[in-house]
């Protein structure tokens, strides 16, 4: 006899829903705020019930975050194998940008705790791994082979570089009287990465698309990548 066992099923869908009440709990409150009890009553579940999924509230935190990750990369479109560099960096980022527009109260929280806890801390905060990283150094080791992508930077150095324009972008759109749009970012990231990683002058045949309401600001803030330093790629 004993207590009914909980199915797979059962337990995938009270993770979900405990994830998405983290979001909305470390958004409203903050890693130090936030009470995991909240996450677990606002989730529809009994208050002890985090405890069978997590072991801590940095636990749930870096969770919402892989979900993210993960989302971002279930979401990216097909990409045909003649693809440029351009083309696959927009699909890359589309994707990503498209999640953190999904929950961006979040994003925007994440990128201050991770920032406010240091590099030891951050370690504490950040997935183990980012696929969108994996993702970003085929990106750029194959734009080198092809020559669309400057020889004389390293694979890492790119990726950085192009972290950076993301990352400042984000930040510029969450400081007072910005005009920027997040569905501005991959075609604003886009341009000013290739302006400098290009191994053509002005990259002819990647004109990128028209936005509705360009934006002329400039990123004032550069973090660079997670796998390389304390952040993800863009978050």
């Amino acid at each position: 006899n004993g207590m009914p066992r909980v199915s797979e099923a059962t337990k995938a869908e009270h993770r979900k829903r405990l994830l998405a009440s983290a979001a909305t709990e470390f958004a409203s409150l903050g890693l130090q705020g936030a009470r995991v009890d909240n996450i677990s009553l606002s989730a529809g579940l009994a208050k002890g019930t985090i405890y069978n999924y997590f072991d801590s509230k940095e636990h749930v935190f870096r969770a919402v975050i892989a979900a993210w990750w993960d989302r971002a990369a279930e979401g990216r479109s097909s990409i045909p194998d003649d693809a440029s560099t351009v083309e696959r960096l927009r699909v890359v980022l589309e994707a990503d940008m498209a999640v953190v527009e999904e929950q961006e109260d979040f994003a925007r929280t994440a990128f201050r705790e991770v920032l406010l806890a240091g590099v030891e801390g951050a370690r504490q905060l950040l997935p183990a791994s980012d696929p969108l990283d994996d993702a970003l150094v085929q990106i750029m080791a194959d734009g080198q082979q092809r020559g669309e992508l400057r020889a004389d930077l390293t694979v890492a150095g790119l990726v950085r570089l192009f972290a950076a324009m993301v990352n400042g972008l984000l930040f510029e759109r969450w400081l007072p009287d910005s005009d920027v749009r997040i569905a501005d970012i991959p075609d604003l990231a886009i341009d000013h990465f290739m302006t400098g990683a290009s191994t053509h002058p002005v990259w002819a045949g990647c004109v990128p698309r028209k936005r509705s309401a360009p934006s002329n600001t400039v990123s004032r803030l550069n973090v660079p990548s997670a796998a390389h330093a304390t952040l993800p790629p863009w978050f």
